[in-house]
Order: structure tokens, then sequence, then C-alpha cells
């Protein structure tokens, strides 16, 4: 998913240049093109692009001026220039930008194919690293502020963690929980892959919100249901601090149910003076909308200590594994890059995709084997094995017999 742009005041070259090597092999998703240095930066404020191939002479803003404002706006840019064989000079104060390599003209196809190649697999190395960080950095947050609510660290830890989030939650006056359920997930309407879109969907909107008003942040908890979190510093009373508080959530469930098309009802706990008692009015607001603390707590943590694409991913493949599916496919589905889908998969699961796409079918075609008359040929398609003769190759490798050993081994049980 990388977009590379065009840089040359000469249309010829610029559709040459498209026509040159295969991009998408490369994984260029996005190309475009400028005439000059002007219209080229117009596009990037737009829409950066991860590589400019540039070109150094134009007469519309020339590729130097174009390099150094790159640079000038710490943009993380992989730059290369085109040249022509008088151009050396150009070339290296080009190189002053740390520009990544250049190419003489005419362009050779196998040496651009192989900078190119050079310039994705860097840029998707630190786009992957990036994503990690991040995911790890929201999960962080969102378990953190969740045993808080529920009254499970210590406050000593809790500042400490706080203060590595920069999150300066615990020198406020006035704390006060409120939870959002929403319609459909309390009648249980929709797949679980679907539940899943619309609370993150709900938590982004609502975080967002809470950040431009200064409010407070919200967060998940077990039940998936979104908990906003409302702080106040100023010496205002506790019946003035929940009026706001109540009157701004309905204003922003009303807005933002119309938007996501996700009617939902707010639920608040009391209002409280100390960061350990937090937890009370968050026990409070659960009893409102009849959720209950889990006795098992622990165990129902570790379902958001996951990454939830990888959740969402494990849900898709259980309710479409009869489908078409691959990385690729996925990485569309849920816009993520595939490389970092597959190693963010593998690195939650201790299990490679496709394993695990495999071993889905594999236990459905078991079930299938049981308790329908179908050929197992009938079954391995119908599970989503496009080939048979690896079906019934995987299903020996995994169960130690072939499925027609299978079904006769079933079906004997069941005689005696």
């Amino acid at each position: 998913m990388t977009r590379l742009l065009i840089v040359d005041d000469d249309q010829y070259i610029r559709e040459g240049l498209k026509r040159l090597i295969n991009w998408e092999e490369l994984n260029v998703t996005h190309l475009s093109e400028a005439e000059g240095a002007y219209e080229a930066l117009e596009l990037m404020e737009a829409n950066r692009s991860h590589i400019v191939l540039t070109d150094i002479r134009m007469p519309k803003g020339d590729g130097l001026h174009l390099i150094e404002q790159i640079r000038l706006r710490n943009w993380k840019t992989s730059i290369v220039v085109l040249s022509g064989y008088n151009e050396y000079a150009y070339v290296r104060q080009a190189m002053k930008y740390q520009v990544e390599d250049y190419l003489l003209k005419p362009i050779d196809a196998s040496e651009l194919t192989q900078i190119i190649a050079s310039c994705t697999e860097r840029f998707q190395g630190q786009y992957i690293a990036e994503q990690m960080q991040r995911e790890s950095f929201l999960l962080l947050k969102n378990n953190i502020l969740l045993r808080w609510a529920q009254n499970r660290i210590q406050y000593d830890q809790l500042r400490e963690k706080l203060k590595f989030l920069q999150l300066p939650l615990l020198m406020n006056e006035r704390y006060q929980i409120c939870i959002i359920d929403w319609h459909d997930r309390q009648e249980g309407e929709l797949k679980q892959s679907e539940e899943q879109y619309r609370s993150f969907a709900i938590l982004n909107s609502v975080d967002e919100a809470l950040q431009e008003s200064g409010r407070g942040i919200a967060f998940l908890n077990e039940h998936r249901q979104i908990v906003v979190l409302f702080t106040d510093e100023s010496q205002q009373d506790a019946e003035c601090f929940s009026a706001g508080n109540v009157s701004w959530m309905a204003d922003l469930s009303m807005r933002y149910g119309a938007i996501l098309k996700t009617p939902w009802s707010n639920y608040f706990g009391k209002v409280t003076c100390l960061p350990h008692q937090l937890h009370e009015s968050y026990s409070e607001a659960l009893a409102q909308c009849g959720s209950k603390p889990s006795e098992e707590t622990q165990g129902e943590i570790s379902l958001i200590s996951h990454n939830p694409i990888t959740r969402q991913v494990e849900r898709y493949v259980q309710e479409n594994y009869s489908e078409e599916l691959s990385l690729q496919l996925l990485s569309i589905q849920f816009n993520v890059n595939n490389v970092y889908l597959g190693r963010l998969f593998k690195k939650e699961t201790g299990e490679f995709f496709n394993d695990y796409l495999n071993r889905v079918r594999l236990n459905h075609a078991k079930k299938m084997l049981a308790v329908t008359p179908l050929k197992a040929s009938e079954i391995a398609t119908t599970v989503g094995f496009l080939d048979p003769n690896y079906f019934f190759r995987k299903f020996k490798q995994v169960h130690g017999i072939s499925p027609s050993d299978y079904r006769l081994s079933v079906n004997n049980i069941i005689e005696q």
C-alpha cells in the first residue's frame, strides 16, 4: 500500500515511467504525477507520498527545491532523483538532502525496480514497527484504565503507569463513569465481527470528542461496552459536574448515533472525589445498564489483551471460512498492510494465518464427515478448499488418517 509520486515536466517521460515496470508487484498501489515542484508539494500536502521519483531541472519548480521542502517539513519520504548526463552538479547537491539514489536517463527498468523495491521494503519495515508500537500503547492504555475502574491496581502502580502513558488523570477534583451500551449489541442482532466494528467506531468517535473538549477519556470493558471517564479540574460542585456530563453525552449520542447509524444509551455512575473511589462509580454504572462485573475478571480481560484487529480476523474467518480468504483480501477488508497483518497475527496467536485458516476449515470438515453423507471432495469445497487433493493431504497431516478412514472410525463408534 505504497504511494509514489512521479515529478517530471515531460509528460511522455511520466507516462513512460508508469508503464516501464509492474508497480503492483512492488506493492505500489497509488501512482500520481506532477510536472514540477510546486504542483508536487500541493499534492503531497493533500495526500503524502511515501516515495518521490523526481527530475532535477523543471521550469515549474525544480527538483532541488522540492527535495529541500520535503526535508524541511520532516516528511518521511524516500526520494529518488532522475538526472541527465550533464547534471552531476545538481545530483551532488541533491545528495546533501539524503536522497535514496539517483537514476540516469534513459531509465533502466531493472535498476528502477531494484531501487523502488528497496524503498518499499524500508517503508514497510518502518510502518510495521510504528503500527506495533501504536497498538501496544493503545492496549496498555485500555487495560490500565480498566484495571483502575475495577479497583484491580495499586495506587502507586497506577500513578507510574499513567505517568508513562502521559495521562495526567490523578490531579482532578471530580470523577464520573458513564457506560455506553448500544441497542443492536444489547439485542444480539449482529455478527461478532460487525459488533467489533461498531464498538471501535463508537469508541474512536467518543474518545476524539472527549479529547477535543478536554472532558476525559474513553476505553473498552470486557463486555465490549464503551466506558467514558469524565474528569474535572475546576471547583464546581458534584451536581453541576454530573449535569454537564449528562447533557454533553445526550448531545453526543444524538449526533454520533445518527452518523454511525447506531443508537445507544448512556448509564452514569455517581460522582467521586478521589481516584481510589472510581470503582464505585464504575460499579454503579454497570448496575444501571444491567451488566455485572465478572467473577472471572482475569479470564475476560484477556479478551482485550490481544490486538482488536487480530480478534476481528479470527472471528471473520470463523464466520466466513467457506469463502475465498487470504491475508491480501483481509488486509483490504480491515484496511491494514498485509505484511503487518501477517506478522501481527503470528505474534498474537503464535500461529501463521494460513495454518489457522486450514485448522478452522478442517475442524468443520470433521463435523461434516461425521454427520453428512457428502463425499470428502464435496466437503472439501464446501469448507473452502479449492483443491480436494490439498484437502486430503492437510487432513491426513493434521489428524493422522485420511478423511474416509476418519468417517469409518466415527461410524464404527456410533454403531457400537
